[in-house]
This record gives structure tokens, C-alpha cells and sequence, in this order.
């Protein structure tokens, strides 16, 4: 098993019968897709700046919206890729979900010093490293 991160709007985990919808309109059209849309921790960097990529540039959220949302950390399978080329995983076990406006505005941050020359990439990479997540040992 792996360990996955996600943000979900605060009260719409679902833990192991949770699915994800295709661009949020599973309700609407019924487009759901094969799992769980998240980001794999085997590479933290990576799933903290994807995670970052995708709530801030693609979805367009801001700092107030944050007030609403959690970071859900779950133990589970990979079992595919999503719409937006994220990773799919089914849930066996929710770790941890909290707060997400701290975490997520920290990293926004970090790559903003990133993208202002401030850190570099190797820098920036290595500090998203260094944030402690509560996903317990191995």
C-alpha cells in the first residue's frame, strides 16, 4: 500500500466509499471516474507542488476558499490515472485530514520565492521535503 495526499471541501471525505467526478460534475453528468483523484507521497515534493499546481492554477482557488478545505491523507491502491494526469487510488485507510489553508498557503509561498529567484528549484524541492506530514511510520 501507498500513501496518497488530496484537499477535499471540509465534510466530504467519504474515506473508503469515496470516489472522485471528472472536473467536479459527477452530481450533474454522472462523470465519475475510476477512483480517487490524488497524488502519491512516494515523491513529496512532487505531490505537494502537483497538489499546488492544480488547486491554485487549474482550479483558481484563493486563500479564502482554504477556510472551507481539508488535506486528506489516505493509505490505499493506485489503480489509475485521472482527467487532470493526477494519480487514482482506491482508499483502505484515512490517516489523517486537517486544515489545509496553513500547508497549502506555505507551499504557495515557497514557490513563489521559487519563481522570484529567491530559492532555487533544488531549494524549493527540498523544502517541501522537509515539511513534516502526519502519515505515521512505514
Amino acid at each position: 500500500m501507498k500513501k496518497f495526499i488530496r484537499l477535499d471541501m471540509k465534510g466530504h471525505w467519504r474515506g473508503r466509499e469515496h470516489i472522485s467526478s471528472v472536473q467536479g460534475m459527477g452530481e450533474e453528468y454522472g462523470t465519475w471516474e475510476k477512483g480517487i483523484s490524488c497524488y502519491c507521497l512516494d515523491d513529496q515534493a512532487y505531490a505537494l507542488d502537483s497538489l499546488r499546481e492544480y488547486w491554485f492554477e487549474t482550479a483558481s482557488i484563493r486563500e479564502k476558499d482554504l477556510e472551507n478545505m481539508q488535506i486528506t491523507i489516505f493509505e490505499g491502491y493506485k489503480v489509475g490515472m485521472g482527467s487532470d494526469w493526477e494519480d487514482l487510488a482506491q482508499c483502505e485507510k484515512t490517516i489523517a485530514e486537517f486544515d489545509a489553508k496553513k500547508l497549502m498557503m506555505y507551499i504557495k509561498e515557497l514557490w513563489e520565492l521559487k519563481e522570484d529567484e529567491e530559492i532555487t528549484q533544488e531549494e524549493y524541492e527540498n523544502k517541501l521535503n522537509q515539511i513534516e506530514l502526519p502519515i505515521g511510520g512505514e
